[in-house]
C-alpha cells in the first residue's frame, strides 16, 4: 500500500469513528481515533480528563497525540476529534502530511445522532436538551468553520458513506 494519511475532521457526530473504520479497512490502512490515542496515553477517559485536568491541557494531549502518529505512521485513517483542527496549528500539520477531509453535516442530524448515541462521553455536549443541542451545535460550526473549510476534501451530506469518500479521493487524485 502507499504511503495514505487520511485525516477525517468535523463536528461530533459526522461519522468521523465510524465511516473513518470502514474506509480504513477498504483501504487496507490502520485506523486510528484521536481521542482513544489520547485516552491511552493519559490513562483516563476524555469526560474524566477534561473534568480533572480542563480543555486547555486536554487540547494539549490531542495536539502531542496527533503530531506523535504522524511522526511514527505513514499510512493511516484517523478520525479527529470535533475541535482537534482548531488549536495548536493542528490543521496546519495535517494539510502538510496527509489529505484531510471535512464530513459536513447539519446540526439538525447532528443533534439527533449525538442525542442517540448518549451525551455521557461527550464533555462539550451533556447539559443540553435538543433545542439547545442544535443551537450550540450551530455556534460551534460557525466558529470551526473557518478551519474546517481548509480541508482539501468536502463532503456535504447528511448521510456520507464511504463510497462517496473513496469517490472523491480518487477524483482528487485525477487533478
Amino acid at each position: 500500500m502507499q504511503h495514505l494519511r487520511l485525516f477525517l475532521i468535523g463536528l461530533a457526530g459526522s461519522g468521523k469513528s465510524t465511516l473513518g473504520k470502514q474506509l480504513a479497512e477498504r483501504l487496507g490502512a490502520p485506523f486510528y481515533d484521536l481521542d482513544s490515542q489520547i485516552e491511552n496515553r493519559v490513562g483516563m477517559s476524555i469526560p474524566e480528563y477534561f473534568s480533572q485536568q480542563g480543555q486547555a491541557n486536554f487540547r494539549i494531549q490531542e495536539s502531542e497525540c496527533l503530531n506523535e502518529l504522524i511522526a511514527t505512521q505513514d499510512s493511516f485513517v484517523l478520525a479527529t476529534g470535533g475541535g482537534a483542527p482548531c488549536f495548536h496549528f493542528n490543521m496546519d500539520a495535517m494539510n502538510e502530511h496527509g489529505t484531510t477531509i471535512y464530513l459536513d453535516v447539519n446540526p439538525g442530524d447532528l443533534a439527533l445522532r449525538i442525542l442517540e448515541d448518549g451525551v455521557e462521553n461527550r464533555p462539550l455536549f451533556k447539559s443540553y436538551d435538543q433545542q439547545d443541542l442544535i443551537a450550540e451545535i450551530r455556534a460551534m460550526k460557525e466558529k470551526r468553520q473557518g478551519f474546517y473549510e481548509q480541508a482539501q476534501i468536502k463532503i456535504r451530506d447528511n448521510q456520507i458513506t464511504v463510497d462517496m469518500i473513496v469517490s472523491e479521493l480518487k477524483s482528487t487524485e485525477k487533478r
